[in-house]
C-alpha cells in the first residue's frame, strides 16, 4: 500500500533505522489513537510526561480522526502545548497553542445529509443514541449508537454489528451513490465521511511548509493506516518512515531507542532496504 516509506515492523530491529547519521530535521507525527489503549481513552499521566520530554528533542504533531474538543479530553493541556501542533478533523484543521492555524472547509450536500439521516432512520438498532452525526469542517461521522455514548453502550451496538453487519451496507451505498467523496471505517462502530477534494495527504504538505526539507516519521495504528491516515502514507517520500503500531507500549519502545540515539547513548545501526523488506 505504501511503495515509498521505509518500514520498520515493531519488534523486529530496535527503531526505525536509515543510517548512522542522526538527522537534524526529523518531525515526528503521532496517531492520538496509537497513544491511547482504545478510541476513546486518555492519555496515561506517566506515558504523557515521557512523550513531552521526547517533544523536547524533536517538532512533535499530533494527528487523528477527533474533532478537537475531543482531543482536549484526551490530551492534557500541558501536552498539547508542548507539541507543535495538533491535527485534528483527520487532517482537516492544524491547532496551535488552543489556537486554529488551518482549517479546510467543505459543504456537505443536502442529498449527502438526506442519505445520512435515512440511513440512521433505517437501522434496525434499538438502543439509538443522539446525536448520532457530528460534522466537522471537511469531515463528518456517523455513529449510530451515539456519538457520546460511553464504553460501555459502544460495546453493545458492536456486538449488535457483528451479527447484523449494517455499516458494510452503508459504505457500499454510499460509494454507489456518492463516488465524489470516501468514506471510511474510522472505529469498529463508526464511519467517516471525507469529500474526495481533501484528503490527510494535506497533513506532508502543511509539515514541509513549516520544517522546510523535513523528515517525517509517523506512528500511526493500523486501522489508520489502512483508512483515512492512507492518503497521507502514501504521500511520504522516500526517507520518511512509517510505523503501525499496536498502542502505547510499542510507541514507548520505539521512541526510547529513538532518544537514546538523540541524546548520543546508541548509534543507529545501517539496516538495508533489502533487510527491512526481509523482516
Amino acid at each position: 500500500m505504501f511503495p515509498k516509506p521505509v518500514f520498520a515492523p515493531v519488534g523486529r530491529v530496535t527503531g526505525p533505522v536509515i543510517s548512522q547519521e542522526i538527522p537534524k530535521n526529523d518531525v515526528f507525527l503521532f496517531d492520538l489513537d496509537a497513544l491511547t489503549t482504545n478510541d476513546h481513552g486518555h492519555l496515561d499521566h506517566a506515558f504523557a510526561a515521557y512523550l513531552l520530554d521526547f517533544a523536547k528533542l524533536r517538532p512533535c504533531y499530533l494527528f487523528g480522526r477527533a474533532n478537537y474538543n475531543e482531543v482536549m479530553l484526551r490530551v492534557p493541556s500541558r501536552m498539547r502545548r508542548a507539541f507543535s501542533g495538533v491535527f485534528s478533523e483527520s487532517g482537516s484543521e492544524l491547532w496551535v497553542q488552543n489556537e486554529v492555524m488551518i482549517r479546510h472547509e467543505h459543504d456537505f450536500s443536502d442529498d449527502l445529509y438526506e442519505f445520512v439521516a435515512k440511513v440512521i432512520q433505517k437501522s434496525s438498532y434499538s438502543n439509538k443514541l443522539g446525536p448520532m452525526i457530528d460534522c466537522g469542517s471537511a469531515c463528518l461521522r456517523i455513529c449510530i449508537a451515539g456519538v457520546h455514548s460511553s464504553i460501555k453502550q459502544t460495546n453493545e451496538y458492536l456486538e449488535w454489528e457483528k451479527e447484523h453487519k449494517e455499516l458494510a451496507i452503508i459504505i457500499d451505498e454510499f460509494r454507489a451513490r456518492f463516488p465524489n467523496h470516501t468514506v471510511y471505517r474510522d472505529t469498529a462502530t463508526s464511519l467517516l465521511i471525507m469529500p474526495a477534494s481533501f484528503t490527510s495527504a494535506m497533513v506532508q504538505n502543511h509539515i514541509i511548509k513549516r520544517h522546510k526539507s523535513a523528515r517525517i516519521i509517523c506512528y500511526l495504528t493500523t486501522r489508520s493506516a489502512n483508512g483515512f491516515a492512507g492518503p497521507l502514507c502514501n504521500s511520504f517520500s522516500n526517507g520518511d518512515i512509517v510505523s503501525q503500531v499496536g498502542g502505547p507500549a510499542d510507541v514507548s519502545q520505539i521512541l526510547s531507542y529513538e532518544k537514546r540515539c538523540l541524546t548520543g547513548q546508541e548509534y543507529r545501526i545501517a539496516l538495508h532496504q533489502s533487510r527491512l523488506e526481509e523482516v
